[in-house]
């Protein structure tokens, strides 16, 4: 038995909501060895003698790391930390976290759980000095949890998170804000912004980019693109929201952080969920078995949203004056404490592109859900919904969509299956009859070999021609050339054996527009030319929205 990490968690996660010191162990296989009599006799306070390794359950070693952790904190005359165990999806991992509000002291008391349990202890009394002067040192800003306590705050949050979707509903809830009047902080894939200017570029979904959000002075709200990156590193940013939004859960990022299951990135999401206050709103994406299934772990409200009409779940929470969202034809209904508004028409909301765009009238759904939740008049939100479009000056890399010369171009960060899915289908509905859907197909490397293979399938299923584009910069341990072979593997499930091979994103996309006749439509997952590949698009073509 070894330890595989120890990491502190500075707010709610995975483990609990609150922050967290993980231990995770890889115990070797099903039957540990501990030093069972040596933990035993610590936990019970008398002096450990007998180290030997014996194997132990994971039932036994989860009594012996409880049982020391608690005495340890008894020892130091410290209140005993809540504790959590549980396996981990990494074979033979397994995990105790415990509360903790001295960062030092907690990573020290982690190693020491382990020291005695492994009985690699050597001298117990000199360990226990060393805590103890832990324990007596005044606590500083640096040792106490980076996590905005609800104390502490100043304005209403609302975190978004799921896998498809996130930067697209906060763009949107962030643009309806400002438009009604709201000084809005927002953090995204793509930077920090304060009203609509760039304070910080970069990939800024976790506790970082809310930290920078809640130092800005006189705003009104955060809005927190939240991925699950920094739930499983570091944990939340803050304490509590007062509006949480769940676009979706699909299989992404798998094998990453100790993830391998489509139901364990969905427990990771459910942690915005499930941090909203009791007088709070939850937008649920009513459509997704896996987000419905947070509500058992919430204490907000549920507001559901569906692009459907006679859903049974939303139409049994209206019916008991739960508030959601639901399409019917070719209109948004508002239904709310028994009561049913018309709030939009699908062909007002430029995102959509009429409907066409399933998941893209999801994002407006729970952009509309989370800013009615958070007070706003249904007059302002459906103001915000019509004024805001995929251009590249809103809502830039998602579903930009262009006229070239009469073919139709879309540019999307689509980067996993669900979003590739989309993707095409609008392509195709994009296209004129009789013409070609093209698809330049392309991720980045530390996807799965079955999910990149998913995406070459779709590509040959779905398009009249695929070229798959190898990356530059987003290799992530592969090697040159992998990344197109797993997708050759996939379009040749498919039956599509003529699949154009290309180095980069830019020489797909020049590809694509060399074999493009007018009326076909291009598709390009765009994750590593975007800028370029826009700047272009905006000078020669015609943004459609």
């Amino acid at each position: 038995m070894k330890i595989a990490e120890i990491r502190d968690l500075d707010g709610p996660n995975l483990f609990m909501l609150r922050p967290a010191i993980k231990l995770e162990l890889d115990t070797g296989g099903e039957s540990p060895a501990a030093a069972d009599a040596f933990a035993t006799d610590f936990a019970h306070e008398k002096s450990p003698g007998d180290s030997t390794l014996v194997p132990v359950t994971l039932q036994r070693l989860t009594t012996l790391l409880t049982g020391v952790v608690y005495d340890l904190h008894d020892r130091l005359g410290l209140d005993r930390p809540e504790v959590v165990t549980r396996p981990m999806e990494t074979p033979n991992h397994y995990a105790i976290a415990f509360s903790w509000d001295r960062r030092a002291l907690a990573m020290a008391l982690a190693q020491t759980a382990f020291d005695v349990v492994s009985g690699a202890i050597s001298n117990l009394d000199s360990r226990m000095t060393e805590l103890t002067a832990l324990a007596e040192n005044p606590v500083t800003s640096d040792d106490a949890p980076a996590m905005l306590r609800d104390d502490e705050r100043r304005i209403p949050i609302i975190g978004i998170t799921g896998t498809n979707g996130k930067t697209t509903t906060t763009r949107l809830v962030a643009s309806i804000l400002m438009g009604a009047g709201k000084r809005v902080g927002w953090t995204s894939s793509s930077g920090v912004i304060v009203q609509g200017n760039p304070v910080m570029e970069g990939d800024y979904t976790g506790p970082a980019g809310a930290a920078r959000v809640f130092e800005e002075p006189d705003l009104d709200i955060a809005v927190l693109e939240t991925a699950r990156g920094g739930i499983l590193l570091r944990g939340l940013g803050y304490e509590s929201n007062d509006v949480s939004v769940v676009t979706n859960v699909t299989a992404d990022h798998l094998g990453l952080q100790g993830v391998y299951s489509v139901e364990e990135l969905a427990r990771v999401k459910q942690v915005v969920a499930a941090v909203t206050m009791a007088d709070g709103f939850v937008v649920l994406n009513a459509g997704d078995p896996l987000v419905m299934g947070m509500r058992r772990a919430i204490r907000g409200r549920p507001f559901l949203i569906s692009r459907e009409r006679g859903q049974p779940e939303v139409v049994a929470h209206h019916a008991s004056g739960g508030w959601a969202l639901w399409v019917d034809g070719d209109t948004v209904h508002f239904g709310h404490d028994g009561c049913e508004e018309i709030l939009a028409d699908l062909h007002d909301i430029p995102i959509t592109f009429k409907g066409k765009a399933e998941h893209m009238l999801e994002n407006a759904l729970c952009a509309a859900a989370a800013t009615l939740a958070i007070g706003l008049d249904i007059d302002d939100v459906r103001r915000g919904l019509i004024e805001f479009r995929n251009k590249p000056d809103q809502n830039r890399g998602r579903l930009n969509v262009f006229e070239l010369n009469g073919t139709t171009v879309i540019v999307d960060f689509a980067h996993n299956a669900a979003g590739l899915k989309h993707l095409l289908k609008l392509g195709r509905g994009l296209t004129a009859d009789g013409c070609a859907l093209i698809a330049a197909i392309g991720t980045a490397g530390d996807r799965p070999d079955e999910a990149i293979i998913e995406l070459g399938r779709l590509g040959g299923e779905q398009a009249d021609i695929v070229i798959a584009k190898d990356t530059e910069k987003y290799l992530r341990g592969r090697s040159s050339g992998a990344i197109v072979d797993l997708i050759l593997t996939g379009a040749r499930l498919a039956n599509h054996e003529d699949v154009r091979v290309v180095p980069n994103e830019h020489v797909a996309f020049d590809l694509a527009l060399e074999l493009a006749q007018p009326g076909d439509t291009v598709a390009i997952m765009c994750i590593e030319n975007l800028d370029q590949i826009l700047d272009y698009l905006t000078a020669n073509g015609t943004a459609i929205s």
